[in-house]
């Protein structure tokens, strides 16, 4: 949150604070933990403050309207970002009292809200400004609200109990001049909104008070661009279908939602609200759910094929009471095809719920369970970071182990004394790679600083990664994608590299299984196509064929087998000559699909910070080797057309400067034969050079920096470059542990005579 007050100390509070009498404050910057409480006769101003809500978690405090008076100006209010990047919401609960905001801006929040039976509670807003994550003012209740040049989204909380029906145009836009209340919405509505010369950035509607015995509510949207739409349901029955775009018109209980003689609407998400101990639903459709709260009953989510047709957003998930919850072939976290984010979703599950998760994916989100509250999920696809929170209740994460899902949790569930009851391991989808470098023999003479032809940093990086090798799944390494001239003749590459890699891996495959487990039993190695052409990107050609590009068809061929909601992970450890040529080949021939299964991770082709400049952040020894190929797909990426995420040089000035140094550390890595190819394949300045490896890190995401930490359209500032530095400096010393660790688990007499690698080197002759 940016602060009118930011230059001066922060104001931090424990416990809540509850107003009394009139209290007044001016230039702070407040930091509280616990709720802001205005009873009755209570008035405080908040002149030129920044005041932030902070808590473990979102809803843990908000402010608590009881009769009193909030004045706000030139403020700044809501809730904050914790150090893990986790967004923490407050709520505005505004049931009787009166908020005067003058120039004031809200941010993290979970919404001004109302009550239908505390009372009445005012708002009088001028300039009043959403900020980030803002939620919306929630009309509800007896709320009496008036807007002028103001600009926040408006929720409409339409009651669906006493029937009747209306027609809504939503299309945020420019400013508008409106009054909304029980006249042109439904008879059940008592709260009134007036709005002048206001701008609604978003709408949502609120559709409250729906249940099968009450009479018919018919509502119709002429015009949506963008809106979500929120379901209050009581006691719902049956299955419900829902569609962003209403070609189906909504029935649920006695509520109708449709568009106007079949005028397109758009609806970005729904948001869904569940009371009644009677509840028994299931929800099917193609669509995003951003929150959902159940208090009681059984609701079953499915989506139609596969997990990324549904999507809980999780921004608030919550069962409690008796609640159940059964999900099949959904997704939770934030969608794979949104722009990424750092903050986490949360579900929650407290009191006696249930959550039952069967063939999902899951991304960036926090399961937690409170009380005798129960997680279980059978079948996990983890494509971002996953956290376990245990808070009384209980979460388990097995293996699929049936075609269905059991009815019943307690046949399947372990029992409580004894969490390793099921015997089963958590099953996680790993992460796709295809890895493209300009590695070859360094024995091979060339001008390199080494005396080799290609920089042999690469072949460090290659062990390092096949002792992480079972945490991905490889389809496939090309080597020597290089353009030097010494290559024209030079032995094949993939046969030195099967020979030198592949038989220490295969000799050590066995040790690392036994103690680790997940590595594939081999690994293969091809030589580039342009290996010995030395050719470099023309953007002039269509590349319809790849008859003379075989390793780029071979990549075409596997990018082409991956499910639609998977990827393919092309790690450029050098020149990008080969993904220009695939991508240029995909969009001349219309192949644009093939394009959102791939994503690129490369190291350092851009650097602001190193070899390049603020001003020519391209002039780097990767991007030199084939410019055309680099700003081609750095053009192709703004374009939002592949996905490119530039890691700049912080393998080399995050992983490698941040490293042990000395020969005493890494002389350890010799009880194994991938562990000597480690620090013998560049070993400068006291340490091993293996700063491509900064591309599979990232891609893991548990070592300091993740792909969330990164653009994704090629874009590498400065800022960003310098803080993936520092996060993987911090965390270098525990990545060469990990490496050591693993290298260990090997046995010394697996260990070949000094020199075997050159026993494998092709003959010349």
């Amino acid at each position: 949150m940016v602060s009118p007050a930011a230059a001066r100390d922060i104001d931090s509070r424990q416990g809540d604070w509850t107003v009394s009498g009139e209290e007044v404050v001016r230039d702070k910057h407040i930091r509280l933990d616990g709720s802001l409480i205005l009873p009755a006769n209570a008035k405080l101003t908040l002149e030129n403050c920044t005041f932030e809500i902070v808590g473990d978690y979102s809803r843990h405090h908000s402010v608590k309207w009881e009769g009193g008076t909030l004045v706000t100006n030139k403020c700044e209010i809501g809730g904050f970002v914790n150090k893990g990047g986790t967004a923490i919401h407050t709520v505005f609960r505004l049931y009787q009292g009166l908020w005067e905001a003058t120039d004031t801006t809200v941010s993290y929040s979970y919404g001004i809200s109302f009550h239908w039976e505390k009372g009445k509670g005012v708002l009088r807003g001028t300039r009043l400004k959403a900020g980030p994550r803002p939620d919306a003012i929630i009309l509800s209740g007896e709320a009496d609200v008036t807007l002028t040049d103001s600009d926040f989204p408006i929720g409409l909380g339409v009651y669906c109990d006493k029937g009747g029906s209306t027609k809504l145009n939503l299309v945020p836009g420019d400013s508008i001049t409106a009054q909304y209340n029980r006249d042109n919405l439904l008879p059940g509505v008592n709260w009134r909104l007036n709005m002048t010369d206001t701008r609604v950035q978003r709408w949502f509607l609120f559709l409250r008070r729906i249940g099968g015995w009450q009479p018919p509510a018919e509502v119709t949207l002429t015009a949506s661009r963008d809106t979500i739409v929120s379901l209050f349901p009581h006691n719902l029955k049956g299955e419900i279908t829902l569609t962003n775009d209403l070609a189906t018109p909504l029935v649920m209980g006695n509520l109708t939602l449709k568009r106007n003689n079949g005028e397109p609407v758009g609806i970005s998400m729904y948001a869904m609200y569940f009371s009644g101990e009677e509840t028994d639903a299931t929800i099917k459709g193609r669509t995003h759910i951003c929150e959902w709260m159940q208090s009681a009953g059984t609701v079953r989510v499915e989506g139609i094929d596969k997990p990324q047709d549904m999507t809980f957003g999780c921004t608030t998930l919550e069962l409690s009471g008796d609640a159940k919850l059964i999900a099949n072939r959904v997704h939770f976290g934030r969608p794979m095809t949104w722009q990424p984010e750092n903050n986490l979703g949360e579900a929650n599950v407290k009191e006696n719920a249930t959550l039952q998760a069967k063939n999902i994916s899951v991304n960036k989100v926090r399961f937690r369970a409170e009380g005798d509250a129960t997680v279980y999920i059978d079948g996990l696809k983890k494509l971002g970071d996953l956290f376990v929170s245990e808070e009384g209740g209980r979460v388990e994460i097995v293996e699929a182990s049936s075609n269905t899902l059991p009815a019943d949790l307690t046949h399947v569930m372990p029992a409580r004394d004894d969490k390793n009851a099921s015997g089963r391991k958590p099953k996680i989808r790993k992460p796709k790679v295809w890895i493209i470098s300009d590695m070859s023999d360094k024995r091979l003479g060339g001008d390199e600083k080494e005396g080799s032809v290609n920089d042999p940093d690469d072949i460090s990086a290659m062990a390092g990664y096949l002792l992480m090798a079972n945490e991905f799944e490889t389809l496939g390494i090309v080597v020597a994608s290089t353009h030097r001239n010494e290559h024209r003749e030079s032995p094949d590459q993939a046969v030195w590299a099967s020979n030198y890699f592949g038989n220490a891996y295969e000799a050590e495959v066995l040790a690392l299984n036994k103690e680790i487990g997940g590595f594939p039993k081999a690994i293969s190695f091809k030589q580039s196509c342009i290996k010995e052409s030395a050719e470099r990107f023309n953007s002039e050609r269509t590349y319809a064929s790849l008859d003379r590009y075989d390793t780029v068809a071979d990549l075409l061929a596997t990018a082409e087998t991956i499910a639609d909601d998977d990827v393919l992970n092309v790690l450029c450890w050098g020149s990008l000559t080969e993904p220009a040529i695939l991508v240029h080949h995909c969009l001349a021939t219309s192949k644009q699909d093939i394009l959102k299964r791939v994503r690129f991770i490369a190291h350092w082709t851009n650097s602001p910070l190193h070899q390049g400049s603020k001003e020519h952040p391209e002039n780097v020894a990767n991007c030199r080797e084939d410019s055309a190929a680099c700003s081609y797909l750095k053009r192709v990426a703004a374009d939002d057309k592949i996905r490119f995420y530039e890691c700049g040089a912080i393998g080399q000035h995050g992983i490698v400067s941040g490293a042990p140094k000395g020969r005493e550390y890494y002389d350890q890595f010799r009880t194994s034969r991938l562990g000597t190819i480690f620090v013998d394949g560049k070993f400068a300045y006291d340490g091993v050079d293996h700063s491509d490896s900064a591309t599979y890190w990232t891609l893991l995401g548990t070592y300091g920096v993740s792909l969330d930490d990164i653009r994704p359209d090629g874009v590498n500032t400065a800022e960003i470059e310098k803080e993936n530095e520092q996060k993987f400096r911090n965390h270098s010393r525990r990545i060469h542990n990990e490496l050591l660790r693993r290298s260990g688990v090997v046995q010394a007499a697996s260990l070949q005579p000094t020199g075997a690698c050159d026993r494998h080197l092709p003959h010349t002759d």
